[in-house]
């Protein structure tokens, strides 16, 4: 395993669970640009569409974890505050 590919994924990971837990602390996604997460979600889950390749369990896993996460995000972010704007 490389040491720089699991600090960089674990602080992908660490930086979206704050996004998220600040959004809903405060109930608000004040300052976000809802064109720029989905194009984020995009990227994403076009960039990790060789799920169905399996190189490695740590790398199949963590795909299916920043999917769900980004998801997460975006489902947040658009239809649970666009309620309470």
């Amino acid at each position: 395993m490389n040491v720089f590919r699991i600090a960089g994924d674990s602080s992908h990971l660490i930086a979206i669970a704050i996004l998220i837990v600040n959004i809903w602390r405060t109930r608000s996604c004040a300052g976000l640009s809802g064109k720029s997460q989905l194009l984020y979600a995009f990227v994403f889950t076009s960039r990790y569409l060789d799920l169905i390749y399996f190189i490695s369990i740590y790398n199949t896993i963590m795909k299916m974890i920043v999917k769900a996460i980004i998801m997460a995000n975006k489902w947040i972010t658009f239809f649970f505050m666009m309620l309470t704007e």
